[in-house]
C-alpha cells in the first residue's frame, strides 16, 4: 500500500504545482460505471509491445486490484474493471483507492476530460460549461 500511497502524494503534488485549464463541477453520483470500465492511455508504441503491454497488465492488476476486459489498440488502450466494487456498486477498497479512483473523472492537460453517461460532473474551461 505504500506504493498507491505515494502515487496518491505525487499526482496531488503535480496537480497543485501545474493545474489545468479544465475544471469540474458538480459531483459524483456514485453509480459506479466508473468502476466497471476503467481505461487507461498508452502511446501507440507501448500498445504494440506485447511485452510493454503485459507487464502493464500485470503490474496494474497486482497494485490495484483492476482486471482485464480488453486491450483496445485502435484508442491504444487498456480496459479494466475493478474487483473491489461491490453487487451495489459502491467501492470495497474506498480508504486505499489509487489516484485513477481518488481523480475521476480525469482532467488531462492537454484534452477535454471525458465524462461518463449519466456523470453527475460538468466540464468548464474559461468560466463556460460545456453540456453533452
Amino acid at each position: 500500500m505504500i506504493f498507491v500511497l505515494a502515487d496518491n502524494w505525487l499526482t496531488s503534488l503535480v496537480k497543485r504545482l501545474f493545474p489545468t485549464r479544465w475544471r469540474l463541477t458538480g459531483r459524483c453520483r456514485q453509480c459506479g460505471e466508473c468502476c466497471r470500465r476503467i481505461i487507461l492511455t498508452m502511446t501507440p508504441a507501448q500498445v504494440r509491445s506485447q511485452l510493454f503491454t503485459g507487464l502493464s497488465v500485470r503490474w496494474i492488476s497486482w497494485l490495484f486490484g483492476f482486471r482485464l476486459i480488453e486491450i483496445d489498440r485502435e484508442y491504444h488502450s487498456l480496459i479494466f474493471n475493478c474487483r473491489h466494487q461491490t453487487p451495489e456498486g459502491k467501492c470495497g477498497n474506498y480508504r486505499w483507492r489509487p489516484n485513477i479512483c481518488r481523480n475521476y473523472p480525469l482532467v488531462d492537460y492537454f484534452k477535454e476530460p471525458q465524462l461518463l453517461p449519466g456523470c453527475g460532473f460538468v466540464k468548464n474551461i474559461s468560466g463556460k460549461t460545456i453540456v453533452e
